[in-house]
């Protein structure tokens, strides 16, 4: 199977189909790998799908997760350990540094994705931090990641969620929407982005309670991402919300001593 940052980059993998098909080199909106066949055969003599074939699927899986052109190049590979000093503690960060936050992170979601794709149910993360501090990324990496072994994936930037939602009772595009509601439930691994960065309402806790207890009962992967501290979730979500996200996930804090995206290393 190719893997994401292979489908990302355009590296050949093993340089199987290439050579075989020269003619379609030079043939316009034909892959030069595999001539249009969607198969390539490789050095052993094996049949493999091509590389073209993998990246359409692979598009086509991001599109209806709903992940955004730039989040759809985030994975665990090129996330960065090197932004993160190895020389600073964090305040809440029982002593660690950023680095050692960052690498214990990356660690729990490579590892909540290999459970996934196992077949288990594991518990997710919550990943709590400043804005800028490589939340979205790893959250994003975990979805490409599940995406590429083919399990079903949903990325929701909350604020967007709940104004579309919103825009359901008004009579807008409303089978859609609550066909999103209920993919939201049911998907192998649901990632809430910006959880908290939204005016709440008892409407708006009442959606996610109804999504965050359904996971919880069907032991089905979260993860999310907040800015907030669990004082500030606890206002906004309510205390049932808030007890079943922190059953559905285990908190894991991020911290850099600056913004990312504002140095240019992490594009979001």
């Amino acid at each position: 199977m190719w893997e994401l940052d292979d489908l990302v980059s355009g590296r050949d993998i093993d340089n199987g189909g290439a050579a075989g098909n020269a003619e379609a080199a030079v043939r316009p909106g034909v892959c030069p790998e595999c001539g249009g066949s969607g198969f390539i055969l490789r050095q052993d003599g094996q049949a493999a799908v091509c590389r073209c074939y993998a990246h359409k699927r692979l598009a086509a899986a991001q599109r209806a997760a709903r992940l955004q052109p730039a989040m759809q190049r985030m994975t665990f590979a090129n996330f960065s350990l090197a932004c993160y000093p190895a020389n600073a503690q964090v305040t809440g960060g029982r002593g660690q540094t950023c680095y050692q936050l960052a690498r214990t992170a990356l660690a729990k979601a490579r590892q909540c994705c290999d459970a996934v794709a196992a077949g288990r149910s594991p518990r997710g993360l919550l990943l709590m931090g400043q804005v800028g501090c490589g939340k979205t990324h790893l959250a994003a990496a975990a979805a490409n990641d599940l995406l590429v072994r083919r399990k079903s994936v949903l990325f929701l930037v909350v604020p967007d969620f709940l104004e579309e939602l919103r825009g359901a009772f008004s009579g807008v595009d409303e089978l859609e929407v609550r066909r999103l509601n209920e993919r939201a439930k049911t998907v192998d691994l649901l990632v809430l982005d910006d959880l908290g960065s939204h005016n709440f309402s008892d409407w708006t806790r009442s959606v996610l309670f109804s999504i965050l207890n359904y996971r919880m009962n069907e032991g089905l992967t979260t993860l999310a991402t907040t800015n907030l501290d669990f004082t500030a979730l606890q206002e906004l979500l309510g205390d049932r919300s808030l007890s079943r996200l922190l059953s559905l996930c285990e908190p894991c804090l991020l911290a850099c001593d600056h913004d990312i995206r504002l140095q240019g290393l992490e594009k979001s």
